[in-house]
């Protein structure tokens, strides 16, 4: 099933990927040393279960991890929220912008990745004040421009809704602790513990809503090789690991795209 599955392409600042792989909830009062625990001992037994696996970890990932702020934007009646789409932009202080649009996981949990890469004073305006209105006339210039194709290229061929229907919705900033996993050391799976802080970006600061939640994520390397794609042991990986994450933290299967997660949390969907 993978095999038949394209993973990734370029065209300038315009980015086209396919996203799989399990997503898991846990509870947030697993700790990181529960889970540290846990990644420990995968590391030194998936080797044994999945011939010429590995797990690595960057230096210092543990105490330094990354810090990303993902703004989601939505019509005032949360259109694409309800239609488990999402438009956003993401970024990390130090080394990255950009925005995407993503369709809901279809029948075989594939969710189809549309982004345009910032750079410039557009990737600084966005990195270092993501909700800001500089940040929104940024998105909303990208969304109207009509000589390249972008992430609302896709969005008005799927809904009609162009870049002044949309404003900030809510904000997730999570801390991502990653790890890779590699085969006959060529990389496989991408994952991470995410820890994300939730805020309802529509009401007044001082009185704004707020949360929390906990998720685990197991995804296809973007750029695998279809040959490794097509080998019966990446599936065998992530079945490996989802089943070690439910039996060892009780971590569930979660379908929702985090901005469905933290509308939840928020209590702007049931």
């Amino acid at each position: 099933m993978l095999h038949d599955i394209p993973t990734f392409q370029r065209d300038g600042n315009l980015v086209l990927f396919n996203q799989f792989g399990p997503k898991l909830a846990i509870r947030n009062e697993t700790t990181n040393l529960d889970y540290f625990a846990w990644l420990d001992y995968m590391t030194c037994r998936i080797g044994d279960i999945v011939t010429g696996a590995e797990i690595l970890e960057k230096p210092n990932d543990r105490i330094d991890p990354r810090r990303n702020t993902g703004v989601y934007y939505d019509t005032e009646d949360y259109a694409l929220l309800h239609a488990h789409m999402v438009l956003r932009t993401t970024s990390n202080p130090k080394t990255h912008a950009f925005c995407a649009f993503k369709y809901g996981a279809d029948e075989n949990e594939v969710r189809r990745d549309h982004r345009h890469i910032f750079d410039g004073d557009e990737k600084r305006i966005i990195q270092l004040r993501p909700t800001s209105p500089e940040a929104v006339s940024v998105v909303r210039s990208l969304l109207s421009r009509q000589d390249i194709r972008h992430p609302g290229s896709f969005l008005w061929e799927a809904t009609g809704i162009g870049p002044d229907e949309l404003r900030p919705a809510i904000c997730v900033a999570q801390y991502r602790y990653t790890f890779y996993v590699l085969l006959d050391g060529k990389d496989v799976l991408r994952c991470s513990l995410d820890r994300a802080d939730v805020a309802n970006l529509r009401q007044p600061e001082a009185s704004r809503e707020t949360g929390m939640f906990s998720e685990i994520e197991l995804p296809i390397y973007p750029r695998i090789s279809p040959s490794m794609l097509a080998d019966a042991r990446v599936e065998q990986l992530m079945t490996t690991l989802s089943s070690s994450l439910h039996e060892s933290l009780g971590a569930s299967s979660v379908h929702d795209s985090k901005y469905r997660r933290a509308a939840r949390v928020l209590e702007l969907l049931a």
